[in-house]
Parts: structure tokens; sequence; C-alpha cells
């Protein structure tokens, strides 16, 4: 696994994810790109697929947080951020097993997350268009 600084030009091959670097979310794993993140590199779909749901479960549990600079816009250097990710990593190595349990449970959940979230939207769509035809 590499952890390097994206840069917006930059096309990638294999299997990688993004890591927002500023802010208060800074350590959020995001699967598109933007402008002020680092890019993980996995050497395979699994280790991609641990390494997001780790980073997941670190930004989560405000384990960024501490290492967070900056007066008006915090970031986290990609030192820190490459120390507590293979920190965590070593520490949940000999967990196999349960960390693969643990990476289903939290796909199967962000699917539903993300169903509840799409139904919220057409209800929301959808008082917006009552309002309308009254309003019309």
């Amino acid at each position: 696994m590499k952890i390097k600084t994206h840069r917006m030009t930059r096309e990638y091959s294999g299997e990688y994810f993004f890591i927002l670097s500023k802010g208060n979310n800074a350590g959020k794993p995001l699967v598109k790109p933007c402008p002020n993140c680092f890019v993980l590199l996995a050497s395979d779909a699994v280790e991609k697929e641990q390494c997001y749901w780790l980073c997941y479960g670190l930004w989560e549990g405000g384990f960024f947080r501490q290492f967070l600079t900056g007066s008006v816009i915090s970031f986290i250097h990609v030192d820190d951020l490459r120390q507590v990710i293979t920190a965590a990593a070593e520490k949940v190595a000999g967990e196999a097993e349960s960390l693969n349990k643990i990476v289903n449970m939290l796909t199967l959940l962000t699917k539903h997350h993300d169903a509840l979230h799409e139904q919220l939207n057409l209800i929301k769509r959808a008082k917006r268009s009552l309002m309308y035809k009254i309003l019309k």
C-alpha cells in the first residue's frame, strides 16, 4: 500500500481510492477524487477494500483529529496519515477473518444507507412537486 498526494491531472491504474486531506473531515475515504486529497494505491482489490474500510473506521472514530494542524483550514500531513493507517493495519493484521466479516457488514450497511438516502430524496421531490402543483 502506498499513500501519495493526489494531483487532479494524474491518472491511476490498478486498485486505489482517495482520502480527504483538508477540513474537519480530513481522513475520510472517497471514491471520487477532489482537489484536496491523497490517493491510496493498493496491490489488489482485497487490500483496497480492507484499507478503505479501515480508513472509514479511523475517520468515524476520530483517530485522525489529533493530527489535524492549521489555524484556519485544518489539514493532515501525509506522513501522519500513513503512520495512523499503518499502525491500525498492523493491529488488525492477525484478525483477517473478523475484519472480512466487519467489512461485509459495513458494505451492506452502506448499501442500505444509500437506498434510504435515495428514498428521502424522492420524498423531498414529491413534496416539492405537490407544493408546485398547489401554488401553480
